[in-house]
């Protein structure tokens, strides 16, 4: 590791607060023990030595120790006390100077003792007192010199004088002794100098890796916004031109056009679906439910498409009760199971659950091209395809594990995978189980929905600045059965509603508008006459979290370009619906 002398001034200089901040937490060890050894050392020697001197030392370790306990609530009552440094560095060495000092003194007053037989107490206190707080200084060295140099000197050198070997052999000793703890004392302080220098720069690159996350989002938020206006207007034409023309040649060309937009579209929903969960505005509805009626819908839509590859399906469902999220759940397991139909070429696939330790576990079987061990972490992160080094857009853009591992975060389900290369791949999500009698899901489904009549001659008022989309949107909303109205902004909008003397039935709004306008501005501006309930669509392709937070926060709903016609038609019945109930 780069040696900590080394280091960049402002890297240096936070050590040194580090050092100081962890020296600080460990003064109670430093307040306690000395003085209930002087406390000890007191009683022991009370009649062994000059007992002044005796008081006045107790009195003065006890007075040090009360210093220390008052610096130590101040330096921890503020943060920004704390970022004095030269302050608290001059206060660790004056208080460890004048510890060290009290205790040197000890062998000055208290040595020889007036008892020959207390001789020993003395010789393994003077040779203890020193080294005791090795471990609570030596992480800020110059606290430590400052202790143990006017400590352990006093000592040798009182023992130096004295007029038997013994005597002087045991100073010797003591310098030996001296030596060989400063030793370890900046071997042990450069240990922990390194370890706190490796979790600063940890932390700096944790924090350029946050920054990077969210430059990337912000990235893709705004990438996508100019991408979606285009291919939004396109496919509101496409849905308008199936009603105009009528021979095959016509059609297959539509359904080609048709089906190149949507995978673009699913593209771009892939990194939505991101950017819906990094806002945290994807709501949970957890309830208890049957497995089977979920894993029995799965069976019916993948089995086929399974089997039509040429591959083997098994599939086993006992009929488990479990709580979560019944959409959202589905969401997972579809990307799974579409994961495994991709990369499995022979074998086969299995779909099932079962019970686990008292949870139940839903598992995806198959026997693709499996995943190398080293890999497994980094397949769950966005934009990663191990078999995809082109980049061949067919397959996708490696955000559908990404998105099924922020579901499971989400739904506080476990995920786990196993994979052996060349063999196959299990993926599992464990869900906790319920006691409870199971729910039976009924969800309309998608297509009796748009089945459904819009109401008759509603009005829709269309505010965007781009001209294309405007076009697109009014020929779709006629084919409908709608009236129109479309503008660029809500001062034009205003006079033509006036004019028809009709209350809209509903909004569509970009969100982005000219003058630095936003939908929120345009509807408050138009509230006057469109009333408190008027079905409301924002618009829009930007997809960053706070875009997507602000429309939840007021109550719009929120769809975001480019607009698959279904399901722009799908809310407007809803919409609509709750409107008039």
């Amino acid at each position: 590791m780069e040696d900590v002398n080394r280091t960049q001034p402002e890297l240096r200089n936070r050590l040194t607060q580090e050092q100081l901040h962890t020296h600080y937490k460990q003064l109670p060890a430093v307040i306690i023990a000395p003085a209930m050894g002087a406390v000890f050392t007191a009683w022991v020697l009370w009649d062994a030595v000059n007992s002044l001197y005796l008081q006045t030392g107790l009195a003065a370790v006890i007075g040090i120790s009360t210093l220390r306990i008052f610096i130590y609530k101040w330096y921890f009552s503020s943060a920004s006390e704390r970022n004095i440094q030269k302050k608290w560095r001059w206060i660790s060495i004056s208080t460890a100077l004048i510890s060290g000092g009290i205790w040197g003194s000890a062998a000055i007053f208290l040595y020889p003792p007036l008892l020959p037989e207390y001789e020993v107490y003395m010789l393994v206190l003077l040779a203890l007192i020193p080294v005791a707080p090795v471990a609570a200084l030596a992480v800020y060295m110059p606290a430590f010199y400052a202790y143990y140099i006017p400590c352990t000197v006093p000592f040798i050198l009182t023992l130096g004088l004295q007029d038997s070997r013994a005597e002087l052999m045991t100073a010797v000793l003591l310098m030996m002794m001296m030596g060989a703890t400063l030793t370890f004392a900046k071997k042990y302080s450069s240990m922990l100098s390194e370890s706190i220098l490796l979790h600063l720069q940890l932390a700096d690159k944790k924090q350029e890796l946050e920054k990077a996350a969210v430059v990337k989002t912000q990235f893709l938020a705004s990438a996508s916004h100019d991408l979606r206006q285009p291919v939004h207007a396109i496919g509101l034409f496409v849905e308008a031109l199936h009603h105009k023309f009528k021979n095959i040649e016509s059609r297959k060309l539509l359904n080609n056009i048709e089906e190149a937009i949507l995978n673009l579209r699913i593209m771009l929903e892939g990194m939505l679906d991101i950017s819906r969960l990094d806002a945290k505005v994807v709501e949970v509805n957890r309830r208890n439910f049957n497995t089977e009626n979920l894993l029995d819908s799965l069976r019916d839509e993948y089995g086929p498409q399974i089997i039509q590859k040429g591959l083997s399906f098994h599939y086993f469902s006992p009929g488990l009760i479990v709580n979560s999220d019944p959409i959202l759940l589905e969401r997972i397991l579809r990307n799974l199971l579409s994961n495994a139909i991709k990369y499995t070429l022979s074998g086969g696939i299995l779909l099932g659950c079962r019970w686990q330790h008292g949870k139940v576990r839903i598992l995806i079987c198959d026997t693709g091209s499996g995943i190398p061990t080293d890999q497994l972490d980094d397949i769950f992160l966005e934009f990663t395809q191990l078999d995809n080094a082109e980049r061949n857009a067919k397959k996708g853009l490696g955000l559908g594990l990404s998105i099924v591992k922020r579901l499971c975060h989400l739904l506080d389900h476990e995920i786990n995978v196993s994979s052996r290369p060349g063999k196959g791949s299990t993926f599992s999500v464990l869900l906790p189980a319920a006691n409870d009698l199971p729910l039976t899901l009924k969800q309309q489904s998608n297509e009796s929905r748009l089945n459904k009549p819009l109401p008759k001659h509603f009005l829709a008022v269309i505010i965007d600045d781009n001209e294309t989309i405007r076009k697109a949107m009014r020929s779709l909303i006629k084919e409908w059965g709608g009236h129109v109205i479309t503008s660029t902004s809500a001062q034009e909008a205003l006079p033509k509603i006036l004019q028809l003397a009709q209350t809209p039935d509903l909004l569509l709004v970009d969100y982005r508008l000219a003058r630095d306008s936003t939908a929120i501005d345009a509807i408050a501006e138009l509230k006057p006459v469109t009333g408190k309930n008027t079905a409301t669509i924002i618009i829009t392709g930007d997809t960053s979290p706070a875009r997507i937070r602000e429309a939840h926060q007021h109550g719009y709903l929120l769809l975001h370009k480019p607009v698959d016609p279904r399901q722009l038609k799908i809310s407007i019945i809803e919409l609509l619906d709750s409107a008039e109930s």
